[in-house]
């Protein structure tokens, strides 16, 4: 949920608290959303190309390159979320990682 009208509910620290791990939140999925769907189109066309490739060495080539960067790509935005998840347990004070589930405190709803 986003922040606009809860965050004005509170009046202490925790609000600015709550604002940064939201913004990093909402960060993390749009990594994961955008990154992965991104990955998994490419990987479904390097398959595509490499089923059409007939034996052609270059084009079976080409089509694993496509696979193998999207895999490298998935690596890279899995390792940013971990990243961005870190940063959320370090405002958070939570000293830890949770990729499933918000550190963020919970905010008060008007």
């Amino acid at each position: 949920m986003f922040f606009p009208l809860a965050v004005m509910a509170q009046t202490n620290q925790g609000a600015a608290v709550a604002i940064i791990c939201n913004a990093f939140q909402v960060a993390k999925q749009i990594v994961g959303a955008i990154g992965f769907g991104i990955a998994v189109i490419i990987i479904m066309v390097s398959g595509i190309k490499y089923m059409a490739a007939a034996g052609n060495p270059e084009k079976l080539d080409n089509a694993r390159t496509g696979v193998i960067r999207a895999l490298i790509g998935v690596a890279i935005i899995t390792g940013s979320i971990f990243l961005i998840g870190l940063a959320q347990g370090v405002v958070t004070e939570v000293g830890g990682v949770n990729l499933l589930a918000s550190p963020c405190p919970q905010l008060l709803t008007l």
